[in-house]
């Protein structure tokens, strides 16, 4: 499924931003996370790294879907096993991922060690049942870094939609 970009500046009727942010551990970027009656959407916007390209004036925009049915897994799997070790109770050892299926979505769950910069740790998030924009291959994916998780507040915010 091929999407199209949301204008966070001019949202369509029946969706909503919930929170703008700054994307910690993406140097100038902000997180915008919006919703609609049954998707969750990441967006990620930073300096537009060539000015022909962008997606909007000096712009570069990063947009991933995930159904909202899918949140509560998210921090239940982020929390109870990716950021717990298997003694604590968190996924094996030797593993770094969790997958599932939600509202007929492909999605995972893994550690990312190098999330947005070298040994920086964070998650990364998976649908591959949806297409990345303006592309008819691939996957999307959002990479969030601890820091943004905890610090920055997004899993607070995500608990909000629940």
């Amino acid at each position: 499924m091929v999407i199209e970009m949301l204008n966070t500046n001019d949202l369509p009727a029946g969706y909503r931003l919930v929170s703008r942010l700054p994307n910690l551990g993406f140097e100038g970027q902000e997180l915008f996370v919006l919703v609609s009656d049954k998707l969750l959407y990441l967006i990620s916007k930073g300096p537009s790294l060539v000015p022909s390209m962008e997606d909007e004036p000096g712009l570069d925009v990063y947009q991933s879907e995930f159904p909202l049915s899918s949140v509560a897994w998210f921090i239940d799997t982020v929390e109870s096993s990716i950021w717990r070790s298997s003694a604590e109770g968190g996924i094996s050892a030797g593993k770094y991922h969790v997958v599932d299926k939600f509202d007929c979505e492909d999605l995972k769950i893994s550690r990312d060690m190098n999330c947005g910069a070298r040994y920086q740790k964070g998650i990364s998030w998976k649908n591959f049942s949806r297409k990345p924009y303006g592309s008819s291959y691939g996957y999307q994916e959002k990479q969030l870094t601890d820091q943004v998780l905890r610090e920055g507040g997004l899993l607070d915010i995500l608990r909000k939609l629940l």
